[in-house]
């Protein structure tokens, strides 16, 4: 609730203050503010879900518009969440390998981005690139934070 308040008071201060449309962020897509976009390419491509809520299995969730994807499919599956987009400009995201937020992880910094999650190794070793399958609102995993 404080992070949607405060995001909300400083979207309001840019417009009115500045006299200006508000730019989007750096991040090369477009998001909802205070949302995460999990994308199944690299670079914000593929199928997105822009998404307001922590996720605690991805096996569960689909892609709008997708014939019944799920952000999780097993392991390596073509159109697991690849890249992510986090919109939030004060909360990271921690990302899971497994559901209900076990496992390694990482996190994503607030109003951050990866665009490639081939780029990151978790603590097992593993590349994180369409293995992934949960993520919560909140710096509660303890790996590194990345913002690419």
């Amino acid at each position: 609730m404080i992070r949607r308040v405060s995001a909300m008071l400083i979207a309001a201060a840019s417009l009115f203050t500045a006299g200006v449309a508000m730019a989007a962020p750096a991040q090369a897509a477009s998001c909802t503010p205070d949302n995460a976009c999990l994308y199944s390419n690299s670079d914000f491509t593929g199928y997105k879900r822009d998404d307001y809520n922590s996720r605690h299995n991805w096996e569960i969730i689909t892609y709008p518009g997708s014939p019944s994807i799920p952000l999780y499919a097993g392991d390596n599956y073509l159109f697991n969440v690849s890249s992510i987009d986090n919109w939030d400009v004060d909360t990271r995201i921690s990302v899971y390998r497994a559901p209900y937020h076990m496992g390694p992880c990482f996190k994503i910094a607030n109003y951050g981005s990866v665009t490639n999650l081939a780029y990151i190794t978790l603590s097992s070793g593993q590349n994180a690139n369409d293995v992934m399958d949960a993520h919560l609102f909140g710096n509660n995993c303890s790996g590194t934070v990345y913002d690419s």
